[in-house]
Parts: structure tokens; C-alpha cells; sequence
């Protein structure tokens, strides 16, 4: 004689159904370095330990005035193991391809989080030979005479390249004693206005 089972009971005991494997696709990942590769880019990093400081300063100096050290060096330090792995000796010197990853790694940064990096070429150009003047003792009508620009233009110049818009997220982390160019040209203008009234 059949037994009748419910079907809510015949799942109870039968066995349970083999897990589904999900394929996932994981290119977007990096691939992980082999403990090989982590013990001889471990080894190469020690070697050229003042090649990568040299190179952080160089592109701090550059690039300081919109990018925090810390981001830099650690694009540096981004660059160095892209570098390793990219690197052969037959073709030539470490520090060539490092400089091109190092630079790389810095401007994919800014363009990737600083809204001023939208600004076009030639105002970007005009900010930083701008501030180059300023941080050398310069008064804005010589700067605007030098470069060929009206007053406007180089304030606008100076505000599309101030760094991180810090005024649109509510604080200001400009902590130097010193006045930045925006400010200097701020407090001229205030000057021209109480000296015509």
C-alpha cells in the first residue's frame, strides 16, 4: 500500500537540491600580487626609497596647491608598484616608467575629485602663471599687464583654480598664515574701494 505524503512533507525528506554556483565575473578587480611579487616589490621599494620620495616632492610642489601631500604620496606609492610590475630592465630604467605612472597617477586623482580640473586649459594656465607671480611679490595690475588679462579674468582664473570648493561644502581648509592669491586680490580690491570713498 502507497503511502500519500503531502508535498509540503516530502520536502522535508528529500535531499536538498544542489547549490546553484553563481558565476561571477570579476574583471573589474586588480589582481591580487603573488607572494613573490609582494617580496620583490618589497625589496624594490626599499632600494628606491629616496626615487620615490624625490618624486612625491616634485609633484607636491607641482600639484600642492590643489592635492593634499598624503594623496600624492600615496599615488607615488600607487605608481611604484604599476611601475614594478610594468617594468622591464632590458628596455630600460625604472625610474623613466615610474615618473610616467607617478604623473599619471597624480592627474587621474585630480580629474577624478577636484571639480576645478574642468576648468578649460587656458584659464588653468592663467591661474597657475598667476599664482606664480603672486607667491614671487607681484601687485595684480602688474600680473594683468603681464599676462595680457583684465582684472575679472584674473579673478575668475584664480577662483576656477582655488582647488577644492571649499566654500561650496561649508569650511575652509586653508590653514597657511598666509593670505592665498584669491585673498590678496580680494583685499586689494577692498583697499581701491576705501580709497575711492
Amino acid at each position: 500500500m502507497a503511502m500519500r505524503v503531502a508535498s509540503g512533507q516530502l520536502s522535508l525528506f528529500a535531499a536538498p537540491p544542489a547549490a546553484v554556483e553563481k558565476k561571477r565575473t570579476l574583471n573589474h578587480l586588480a589582481k591580487p600580487l603573488t607572494r613573490e611579487e609582494q617580496r620583490r616589490f618589497g625589496r624594490m621599494y626599499a632600494e628606491n626609497i629616496g626615487l620615490i620620495r624625490m618624486f612625491g616632492g616634485k609633484l607636491g610642489r607641482k600639484y600642492g596647491h590643489c592635492m593634499a601631500r598624503e594623496d600624492i604620496y600615496s599615488c607615488v606609492d600607487l605608481a611604484f608598484i604599476k611601475a614594478c610590475k610594468a617594468w622591464d630592465p632590458a628596455k630600460g630604467k625604472l625610474s623613466t616608467i615610474f615618473w610616467t605612472f607617478a604623473q599619471g597617477e597624480v592627474l587621474h586623482f585630480l580629474r577624478g575629485s577636484n571639480w576645478t580640473i574642468k576648468a578649460s586649459h587656458k584659464v588653468r594656465l592663467l591661474g597657475n602663471q598667476a599664482r606664480r607671480l603672486m607667491a614671487l611679490g607681484w601687485q595684480t595690475p602688474a600680473i594683468c599687464k603681464e599676462l595680457s588679462c583684465s582684472r575679472q579674468d584674473l579673478k575668475d582664473a584664480l577662483l576656477a583654480t582655488a582647488g577644492i570648493a571649499h566654500d561650496v561644502k561649508g569650511f575652509d581648509l586653508h590653514v597657511c598664515p598666509r593670505l592665498t592669491p584669491m585673498e590678496v586680490l580680494e583685499a586689494e580690491e577692498e583697499l581701491e574701494l576705501a580709497r575711492a570713498s
